[in-house]
């Protein structure tokens, strides 16, 4: 079984070198192209992976930075918003006081001139029925101005 066929031997060689030539010319060339451009198409995959990783990156720090700065700025809006509401109330709270303090002084005047002129009706008053007695006792009617002014002379003497 063994036995060496020198020229079985001769064709195969020709045969293994002929088929050799033939891949390596046809199934070769393509292969490798092939596997030269997946690995290309790897590579650039992966740097454009990288690409976008780094632009991720990019745009994450924007965001916070722009999301630091928002907080900053409504932070900012609602100290605002509270130094204006605290001002308006101050503000309202002086205009009430003072509305309040006008209208008691409104009020007082407003007794003031009431009562002064209930003690002129009272005054008034009197004189009527003090010339109206006058006269029942004396029995002759005098002057009601006379008499008026002697009451008001008396009532100015005095006052209580």
């Amino acid at each position: 079984m063994m036995d060496l066929h020198p020229g079985l031997m001769l064709w195969t060689i020709i045969s293994f070198v002929l088929f050799f030539f033939l891949l390596k010319k046809f199934a070769w060339g393509p292969i490798i192209q092939a596997l030269d451009a997946r690995e290309k198409g790897i590579k650039d995959n992966i740097q454009a992976a990288e690409v976008a990783r780094i632009e991720a990156e990019k745009s994450l720090e924007e965001y916070k930075k722009q999301l630091t700065e928002s907080q900053a700025e409504a932070q900012k809006m609602i100290a605002d918003a509270r130094r204006d509401a605290e001002r308006v109330r101050e503000d309202l709270l002086a205009k009430s006081k003072a509305e309040a303090e006008d209208q008691i002084n409104r009020a007082r005047k407003q007794i003031e001139l009431e009562g002064q002129e209930a003690v002129n009706r009272i005054k008034s008053d009197i004189a009527d029925l003090v010339i109206d007695s006058a006269r029942k006792i004396i029995g002759k009617s005098l002057d009601s101005k006379d008499h008026r002014q002697l009451i008001l002379e008396s009532l100015k003497e005095n006052p209580n």
